[in-house]
């Protein structure tokens, strides 16, 4: 079994972080993608070779510590300041220190003289761990953190990146300019075949019929591989004993038809805005199975539609398989 999961094709987002490091940003960078798609994976990467001030902050950890915070290796006598920040709060760890990471950013520039320094600080998960119906106030918090550090601490450059998958939060961070929206999608078919050959895959063919099942998504293939044996048929049968729930609240809420037209098209969403398909795109968004992608990619490039992996204009599924196993559900409630 391999647990031990490589690193892969990411240059070029590593590359454009490390741009955006050397000269910072004004706004927070609101990083998202699906779920799975390796952005934790991306962040931890880049935090843990940067040279610089590097904090990751783990906003979903509950109790262990060092797994909430991560330091760069400038910083790595700096976890003393930890329990100063924490104290007695018996909460959430992760949860804390992205709240206070104002006061852990102020304690980590002051107690080490790092005046003149280039600093990135990365919040993960953010609105799953604050509530979405908080996520707006956190990211104009953000935004003025910005502008005080640079000021205060005299820091040459400040990056804040903020990342979630929840697709509901965009809705509201977008309707301010306090942050820039980006998309971190999954692997592209160079780097997904690389991550697959490290999983030992039987055959070409379960290369291929992978990719066409997860679209790209690293967590995906990682569990179809490990956890079902590159057996596609069983990964998709355990999917669909979750969106059988889904489906269920769909026919509950008489947004089937509209349901039917977002599988052949997901741009139906767009195409036709009436108060059921607005509804079900809601619904859909709630659940993590599509996303919008009107804003650019984290490399500066727009995701490229594909109907094989269900990616239109305007909206995408999060996995292919969603998709498809949705479609076979409403198959056979007809039948």
């Amino acid at each position: 079994m391999v647990y031990t999961v490589p690193f892969v094709n990411r240059s070029e987002e590593l590359r454009v972080l490390e741009e955006l490091s050397a000269r910072g940003l004004t706004k927070p960078l609101y990083l998202y993608g699906p779920e799975g798609c390796g952005k934790t994976r991306l962040l931890r990467e880049f935090i843990g070779s940067f040279r610089g001030v590097g904090i990751y902050i783990d906003a979903l950890e509950e109790k262990d510590v060092e797994l909430a915070l991560r330091f760069s290796r400038v910083l790595s006598t700096a976890t003393s300041i930890l329990a100063e920040v924490v104290g007695s709060y018996t909460g959430s760890v992760g949860r804390v220190l992205a709240e206070r990471v104002s006061e852990l950013l102020g304690r980590v520039l002051t107690s080490l003289s790092l005046k003149g320094s280039k600093v990135v600080v990365v919040v993960d998960d953010v609105a799953r761990a604050i509530g979405i119906n908080r996520i707006e106030w956190y990211v104009k918090r953000l935004y003025e953190l910005i502008w005080r550090a640079v000021d205060r601490y005299g820091i040459d450059s400040l990056l804040i990146v903020v990342t979630t998958s929840e697709g509901l939060s965009l809705d509201v961070v977008a309707r301010h300019t306090h942050s820039h929206i980006r998309l971190l999608w999954n692997l592209g078919e160079e780097g997904f075949r690389e991550l697959a050959l490290r999983l030992e895959p039987p055959s070409t063919s379960a290369i291929q019929d992978a990719w066409m099942a997860t679209g790209g998504n690293p967590r995906a293939l990682i569990e179809l591989a490990m956890d079902y044996g590159w057996e596609v048929d069983k990964w998709l049968n355990s999917l669909e004993r979750r969106l059988l729930r889904v489906a269920e609240e769909v026919r509950h809420r008489g947004l089937a038809k509209e349901l039917e037209m977002v599988i052949e098209d997901i741009d139906s969403i767009y195409r036709n805005p009436s108060r059921e398909m607005l509804e079900l795109r809601r619904l859909l968004i709630e659940e993590n199975l599509i996303l919008s992608k009107y804003m650019e990619t984290l490399v500066g490039r727009e995701l490229a539609p594909s109907r094989s992996l269900g990616i239109g204009r305007y909206y995408a599924w999060q996995l292919p398989a969603y998709r498809e196993v949705l479609r076979k559900i409403l198959d056979e409630h007809r039948s």
